[in-house]
């Protein structure tokens, strides 16, 4: 069995509007207002996480518990560095508290191929919060934080449409 490597193949884009969250379109997900996330967010600051509650199950006939899944709620963080330029800088000027979109990322291909149809992605719907300037550090470069608010549906398992 040969395992996926993550370093060079996870593309992340922030795309301002999709139509169909389980198809965005090659076009949709390349359009002139796109963010291109990959070649900004550090290595491991891509942090999209799950919680879960629990719907309790219990009977008064049973001497055990039972649960089921119930609502899950996407959380997700970036850590990325500001650029020297204001050209390059998109994600400090485009992605600023209250602006809303769709975070789509795709993994397992190299991050230098082009979105294309029939590509497996995650999209989920969010707003942006307050980017959050990291304290700076020695040898190192400007980094940010930025919280993405799930404030619609996702999807771990969208189709890309040509």
């Amino acid at each position: 069995m040969a395992k996926r490597l993550t370093d060079g193949n996870t593309k992340a884009t922030f795309v301002p509007v999709i139509s169909s969250i389980s198809a965005p379109t090659v076009d949709e997900l390349t359009d002139a207002g796109i963010v291109e996330l990959e070649n900004t967010v550090t290595d491991d600051g891509l942090d999209v996480s799950f919680d879960e509650g629990t719907v309790e199950g219990n009977v008064l006939a049973s001497t055990q518990d039972f649960e089921s899944p119930g609502r899950s709620k996407a959380q997700i963080e970036l850590t990325y560095y500001r650029d020297s330029s204001t050209s390059a800088d998109r994600m400090w000027s485009v992605m600023t508290r209250g602006t809303a979109g769709y975070l789509v990322v795709r993994r397992g291909v190299a991050a230098t191929t082009g979105y294309a149809a029939a590509q497996k992605v995650e999209v989920y719907e969010v707003t942006c919060g307050e980017r959050k300037p990291m304290a700076p550090e020695r040898e190192s470069y400007e980094k940010v934080q930025l919280k993405l608010y799930a404030s619609g549906t996702y999807t771990t398992e969208a189709t890309v449409a040509a």
